[in-house]
């Protein structure tokens, strides 16, 4: 009779032993392709991304739909899961209530609401330096990123690699922006909280998925 290799250990076939990838769930506005295009490289073994079907525009629905995508994905906080709505205010003053409505509901459900203001576009002029530059519209913004990044448009999908070397220090400048903005009395997630984007707070949570995992 042969003699066992001493040390072996055989493995263990219980399936409950592998963790599985954490799920990010990110509800974006309407057709808007610009944030699913750039968070969607966020993905990888240890991080899933999914974006909650729809075209809703309005806060209320969007977390709606935030809300019946976490189900159907099992959405499970303490598997490092999860939950964002991201929602343009716009500049619009009429958003205010309707992101606060927004606002408490997500919490109830353990989803976290992400603003920007203007539009989510504040995120990319964050790669390009610090500026409290106040804008009348979204439209406005984009024409400034569009001297920042030549042809740009809302349906190309390479910005996140383009912009990935200047990330950190696009997180910065969001952060000093949220500084500067409440020092000047401002309410934050109202169309007065402006320039002003928490798209980094979606990066920083990716990051510490990959590293715990």
């Amino acid at each position: 009779m042969g003699v066992r290799k001493q040390g072996y250990t055989p493995k263990k076939r219980n399936t409950h032993a592998r963790k599985r990838a954490s799920i990010v769930v990110i509800a974006a506005e309407g057709d808007n392709k610009t944030e699913t295009l750039y968070l969607k490289k966020l993905g990888s073994n240890k991080v899933k991304i999914v974006f909650a079907p729809g075209k809703a525009t309005d806060p209320v629905n969007m977390v709606n739909a935030l809300i019946t995508e976490c189900k159907e994905q099992d959405f499970d906080p303490k598997l490092g899961d999860k939950a964002y709505c991201m929602i343009d205010a716009d500049v619009k003053p009429e958003k205010d209530s309707q992101i606060a409505i927004a606002e408490g509901k997500a919490s109830k459900n353990k989803a976290e609401v992400i603003v920007s203001n203007p539009c989510f576009e504040q995120w990319f002029m964050c790669h390009f330096g610090y500026s409290t530059k106040q804008y009348c519209t979204s439209e406005e913004l984009v024409r400034d990123l569009s001297s920042k990044i030549p042809n740009y448009s809302k349906n190309r999908d390479d910005i996140y690699d383009l912009l990935l070397p200047k990330i950190d220090s696009a997180i910065d400048v969001a952060k000093r922006l949220e500084t500067y903005n409440l020092k000047d009395g401002r309410d934050i997630h109202t169309s007065v909280f402006q320039p002003s984007t928490e798209v980094y707070k979606i990066i920083e949570a990716v990051r510490e998925i990959e590293k715990d995992k």
